[in-house]
């Protein structure tokens, strides 16, 4: 047990001599990147400093830690182990290990953090310098920058003038249309004043309906009566 104990010993060592390494690189290449030289990036240019380089090196740094991490865990184990009982110093070296698996965890995830957000920003920035050069490249002088803007004010212009127009046409359509229903007006007042002589029309024929509609009943009564005087002698 004590040549396995100490192979897993020496595994451990070398497995955070490894990821310290790594990380002082990753932690070199980071502060160099957030003062904006991309001469820390190999293959990098000015357009895209991010490159590939940062990639590589997390996906190192993280298998180094699962190894170290195994080596950690394998050690634990050895130190349940109730037929061998695990000696003082077997304990406190897995617990140092342990501790040195979690500091380098924590500056692995905060050096990783600070690279992206430095990444955003540069990438940022980046699209900033484009759309200015392309701004420059569009208005390559001060003169074709005021007759664009020119252009702009003609163009608002005609869309008054255009606006305008449509306002006059719809005032003269209003115009019009107050004129037809003043017309309309006039006609019905000159029909309701001759609504009173009709009334008085219909009211005489009505009356005189009525009286012959009475005479005729005279009429119609009287001779029935003296029909059945007569058929009854």
């Amino acid at each position: 047990m004590s040549s396995f104990w100490d192979d897993q010993r020496r595994q451990a060592r070398a497995a955070e001599a490894r990821v310290d390494t790594a990380l002082n690189e990753y932690s070199r290449l980071a502060t160099e990147l957030s003062r904006g030289s991309t001469s820390a990036w190999p293959g990098k240019d000015v357009e895209d400093p991010s490159g590939q380089d940062d990639h590589r090196l997390e996906q190192e740094i993280e298998e180094l830690l699962n190894d170290l991490s195994t080596s950690v865990s394998k050690m634990a184990a050895m130190l349940i182990d109730p037929n061998a009982p695990p000696s003082a110093s077997q304990m406190h070296a897995v617990q140092r290990h342990r501790e040195v698996l979690t500091d380098f965890e924590r500056d692995f995830h905060r050096t990783k953090t600070a690279v992206r957000h430095t990444l955003d920003r540069q990438a940022l920035l980046g699209d900033v310098r484009v759309d200015i050069e392309c701004y420059k490249s569009q208005y390559a002088s001060d003169a074709d920058a005021l007759l664009a803007e020119r252009g702009h004010i003609d163009n608002s212009h005609r869309m008054i003038d255009g606006t305008l127009e449509q306002a006059y046409a719809t005032r003269a359509d209003l115009a019009s249309q107050q004129s037809s229903l003043q017309n309309i007006s006039i006609r019905l007042t000159s029909t309701a004043g001759q609504v009173p002589g009709l009334n008085n029309l219909i009211r005489l024929i009505s009356r005189r309906r009525r009286r012959d509609s009475i005479i005729m009943g005279c009429v119609i009564g009287t001779c029935t009566v003296l029909f059945i005087m007569f058929a009854t002698r």
